[in-house]
């Protein structure tokens, strides 16, 4: 008989496990259908659950898209960390801007299928949500990190920082721009902006 805390831990995982096929699903479809044709019952059916369990955890399909991007929000923030942990044990701030864009540059890749669909053409809420959140966190990264602070307010030089990048990675990508193509060039250009007389020490 299980004890009630491992009741419990089969539940999570239960629900861990079902949360991720629905995750899985829609990015699926994403690779077929725009995302405001998507439906919860077109997601439900290629899933294989009912909506029942589709509503149980989510409200609708802007909730599970927002859930997914809080996902990746997490995962580039705990790239970040391992980035500053193995190579800036002093902090120093150039080197911590090219591992904010190096762990945003891993998450676009690692999760490709995904995010190659949340262009402004494509799928402009995606986009948005997207970019509202990347530029929330890089302003939070301005504000906290003052060794190489912006000349400019700190919101208008976090929409330059990743409007650009975003620019940078979509050419790039046109382009036919490998990964290691791209993750040097965004290096150099970057380098030279955290380099000019928009930001001091």
């Amino acid at each position: 008989m299980l004890r009630k805390g491992g009741a419990n831990r089969l539940e999570d995982k239960r629900i861990t496990k079902t949360k991720r096929n629905i995750k899985a699903t829609l990015t699926a479809l994403l690779q077929e259908i725009p995302f405001e044709k998507i439906s919860v019952a077109e997601i439900c059916r290629r899933g294989d659950i009912s909506r029942i369990t589709f509503y149980a955890h989510y409200e609708d399909k802007y909730a599970l898209a927002e859930e997914i991007f809080s996902d990746h929000v997490q995962e580039a923030q705990d790239k970040y960390h391992m980035l500053q942990a193995e190579n800036n044990p002093k902090n120093n701030g150039f080197i911590g801007y090219q591992n904010l864009l190096d762990a945003i540059l891993s998450l676009y890749y690692d999760n490709y299928t995904f995010f190659s669909h949340t262009t402004s053409s494509e799928n402009p809420y995606l986009f948005s949500s997207y970019f509202n959140r990347m530029n929330a966190s890089v302003d939070d990264y301005l504000r906290r990190h003052t060794y190489l602070k912006p000349r400019f307010p700190f919101h208008q030089t976090a929409a330059l920082i990743c409007n650009g990048l975003f620019g940078v990675i979509n050419s790039c990508v046109a382009d036919h721009l490998s990964e290691a193509e791209t993750r040097a060039l965004v290096r150099d250009i970057y380098a030279v902006l955290l380099s000019s007389d928009m930001f001091e020490e």
